[in-house]
């Protein structure tokens, strides 16, 4: 039986500056909208607003 053998590879994250911060947030928030959007009906979104809305106050 052959040994497989490992393969190596390198990952790069690239950071938003903080130029640059709001607009990744933006991306970011638009991606997570697409995804919740096309997998769960609106009522569930409309009660993940809310809990975000009182733990963001909840932590100011």
């Amino acid at each position: 039986m052959a040994a497989k053998s490992k393969k190596e590879f390198t990952v790069t994250v690239n950071y938003p500056t903080k130029e640059n911060q709001e607009e990744f947030d933006n991306r970011a928030a638009r991606a997570v909208a697409k995804i919740l959007y096309t997998s769960l009906p609106s009522d569930t979104i409309d009660e993940i607003i809310e809990l975000y809305k009182e733990r963001k106050l909840q932590s100011v």
